[in-house]
C-alpha cells in the first residue's frame, strides 16, 4: 500500500506542478494508472487531488502534497482578506479544528489576495493555527481548482481522494465526526 501511495503522490506531483492557464482543461482529463486501474486526477469529488504550491508568510514554497497523507483529512480553504464570508468562516474552521484529535485534520488556507500586505494583516488578525500560503503570479492555485467564488473548500482524505468540494460547516462535520 505504501508503494502505491508513493507512486500516486509522485505521479500527482509531476502532473499537478505545471503552470496552468486560466480556463485550461488540463487537470480534468489527466489520469494516473495505479495497479492497472485508471484514477482521475482533478478538482472534483471522487478524483485524486491536484497538487498546488503557494508562498508561505515566511517566503518559502509550500505544496499541498506535503500535507496530504500526514493526517486523516486535509481541508484546503481558498479565501481572501477582503472577503466577508471568508473571514466569518475562519472562526468556524478554528472551532472544528480545535474539536478534533491531533492527526484527524490539517487545514491549508490558500489566499487569493493580490495585495500581500492585506493578506499579512488578515493573518495577524485571524491567528489561524494551521499552514498558510498565498497564490501569486507564479503559483496559480485557485485556477487549478476552478475556484469561481470564495470561500471555496476542498476536503481530501489521507489517500489523496477528494471527498467533498464547497462543503458547509455541517457537511464538513458530518465527514469528520462520522467515524
Amino acid at each position: 500500500m505504501k508503494k502505491t501511495l508513493l507512486f500516486i503522490f509522485a505521479a500527482l506531483v509531476m502532473v499537478g506542478c505545471g503552470k496552468q492557464n486560466k480556463g485550461s482543461e488540463e487537470t480534468k482529463d489527466t489520469v494516473v494508472v495505479v495497479e492497472e486501474v485508471q484514477v482521475p486526477v482533478g478538482n472534483t469529488k471522487g478524483a485524486y487531488f491536484t497538487d498546488i504550491t503557494g508562498v508561505t508568510p515566511e517566503g518559502d514554497e509550500l505544496s499541498l502534497s506535503e500535507l496530504v497523507g500526514q493526517t486523516d483529512y486535509v481541508l484546503v480553504d481558498f479565501w481572501a482578506s477582503w472577503c466577508g464570508p471568508c473571514r466569518r468562516f475562519v472562526p468556524v474552521l478554528k472551532e472544528i479544528y480545535a474539536g478534533l484529535p491531533e492527526g484527524k485534520l490539517q487545514i491549508l488556507s490558500c489566499s487569493v489576495d493580490q495585495e500581500e500586505g492585506a493578506w499579512r494583516q488578515a493573518l495577524d488578525e485571524e491567528l489561524m493555527p494551521w499552514p498558510q500560503m498565498r497564490e501569486d503570479e507564479n503559483h496559480l492555485c485557485a485556477d487549478k481548482y476552478d475556484v469561481q467564488f470564495i470561500p471555496h473548500t476542498v476536503l481530501i482524505d489521507s489517500e489523496g481522494m477528494i471527498v467533498g468540494v464547497n462543503l458547509d460547516e455541517a457537511q464538513i462535520e458530518q465527514v469528520l465526526f462520522a467515524e
